[in-house]
């Protein structure tokens, strides 16, 4: 016939739609790589990275003559995702709960102080990531409880740049916050 790698992906998957294994063998070997290094990436799992990508292929296999696909490439990293997604909210319920229990058997650690450790933690990150002044500016108002022009005074700037800086700060942390906490909720949803 003609050089099967050298097809776009619309005609290989009409191809597909009418069983021609060939095309599938194609669309397997163009994009099994990619779509496993994502997934191992995000899982850590060997197994389970190959498990997810060989569910999409045989999906894919079974519903060739059914599905519409557009874009070959974004719909298996989007079935890709959706299945790691559903992974990981099953797997992460299993070891929240373990965790949880670890939790309370060891330390008898309430949940409100489980999360008040969390963003303390999530805010020394990011305190740890602003600039070195605006660090200093920063812990000289939290944690030595001075005032801007004390402050101002002990670092020979003027007040204004004091306020400016903990105003950085101030928008950095709640970035890295709000982005972390997102993560979260994410991680957890999903």
């Amino acid at each position: 016939m003609f050089g099967w790698t050298a097809m776009e992906d619309s005609e290989l998957l009409a191809y597909l739609k009418e069983g021609n294994v060939r095309a599938f063998d194609t669309i397997y070997a163009r994009y099994w790589a990619d779509l496993y290094k994502h997934a191992f990436f995000t899982l850590r799992s060997r197994e389970q990275a190959l498990d997810i990508i060989q569910e999409v292929f045989t999906w894919l296999w079974i519903h060739r003559e059914t599905v519409e696909i557009t874009s070959l490439k974004q719909y298996l990293k989007g079935a890709v995702r959706f299945k790691m997604a559903n992974y990981l909210r099953a797997s992460k319920s299993r070891k929240q709960l373990i965790h949880s229990l670890q939790y309370l058997a060891e330390d008898a650690v309430s949940p409100d102080e489980i999360r008040l450790k969390e963003l303390q933690s999530l805010i020394a990150s990011a305190v740890d990531a602003l600039p070195e002044k605006c660090r200093e500016v920063y812990s000289m108002s939290r944690h030595e409880q001075l005032s801007h022009a004390e402050i101002a005074s002990r670092l020979n700037i003027s007040v204004k740049t004091v306020e400016n800086q903990i105003s950085i700060a101030l928008k950095r942390i709640r970035v890295h916050i709000g982005s972390a906490l997102l993560y979260f909720l994410c991680w957890w949803c999903f």
